[in-house]
């Protein structure tokens, strides 16, 4: 079965991906991971700080498959046709995020811990304009490694636990989402405008 608990050091993630792919460091010099094709959407899932390295993090679609695992200092590409999506987020909290992506912009995805007493709770927070958010987005970015998500072993698969584990986790995030207010849909999406365009993510060098 699939564990999914807090530990002090670095782990695979979810929305992650991968426990192996490529290396590259993502510097303030280098940006063009994060450059979207003309026709494709990029989302990126970042787990880089040393708190958010307490979680370990699964990116699922619907269809219970698995998308990416995210490890420490970590950003993991996800490349997709422009549409809306859903997708789910299993940790030591269960979420669900709902994403509307245009071609030609990447769209940042934050994954990170915050302790409690006794316990831990995983936090997912969508980089939306106009937010400390997209603030912060360079300070998430710095030193992490560029992962593929289509390089992730895990990629398509079903999650390492009984399937009627995997499906309560999709009611329980459904049932969070449903049960929230439009303010809190509206924290856990991503508008088409949420997307940084090829200059702006260039901008993210000289912020």
């Amino acid at each position: 079965m699939m564990k999914l608990k807090a530990a002090r050091r670095p782990l695979s993630i979810s929305f992650v991906l991968f426990a192996l792919a490529s290396s590259n460091v993502a510097g303030a010099a280098d940006r063009s991971a994060f450059v979207a094709p003309e026709d494709q959407a990029l989302v990126v899932f970042i787990q880089n700080e040393p708190d958010d390295y307490m979680m370990n993090y699964i990116v699922f679609d619907p269809d219970k498959k698995c998308v990416a695992e995210v490890g420490g200092r970590e950003a993991a590409v996800i490349s997709l046709k422009p549409g809306k999506y859903t997708y789910y987020l299993a940790s030591a909290n269960n979420h669900r995020i709902d994403v509307d992506l245009q071609a030609g912009r990447t769209y940042f995805v934050r994954l990170s811990a915050v302790e409690k007493v006794a316990t831990s709770r995983s936090v997912v927070t969508p980089v939306q304009r106009g937010t400390d958010s997209y603030k912060l987005l360079k300070t998430w970015l710095d030193g992490t490694r560029v992962i593929l998500a289509s390089d992730d072993p895990c990629r398509g698969k079903p999650l390492k636990e009984r399937t009627n584990r995997t499906q309560r986790r999709i009611n329980e995030a459904n049932a969070d989402w449903k049960n929230g207010d439009k303010i809190y849909r509206y924290n856990y999406s991503l508008l088409k405008e949420d997307g940084l365009t090829a200059l702006e993510v260039s901008w993210l060098r000289d912020r």
